[in-house]
């Protein structure tokens, strides 16, 4: 599958930045889309998910200077979302979702 696009408002009057997902953070987002649900039902689900994509593609472009630095990883910001910690870098034309990771997994065994 490969990356997946898509426009997300810049905020502040500049132009939309476009988010890119790997393959590997679409993998992440359907687990836990997939989880929400068994777990807590259809409705729980959409909104869980739906916060997920929002933290990508709106609030980290708008406020990714307050992200915090990944150690020993320089090239990464992370973002906390609910029980999510989100990986991402900046590209030229936006960003680049690497990896939405539960709270419980180690990063070293996933980035």
């Amino acid at each position: 599958m490969g990356a997946r696009q898509r426009e997300g408002p810049a905020g502040g009057g500049e132009a939309p930045t476009v988010t890119h997902y790997t393959e590997d953070a679409e993998n992440d987002l359907f687990e836990s889309g997939v989880f929400a649900w068994i777990e807590w039902g259809e409705e729980q689900y959409v909104k869980y998910v739906a916060l997920l994509r929002e933290t990508c593609e709106d609030i980290i472009p708008r406020k990714h200077r307050f992200a915090r630095a990944v150690p020993k990883r320089p090239e990464l910001l992370r973002w906390r979302c609910e029980r999510h910690v989100i990986y991402v870098h900046k590209v030229d034309d936006g960003f680049e979702i690497v990896r939405i990771l539960h709270d419980r997994m180690l990063p070293s065994m996933h980035l």
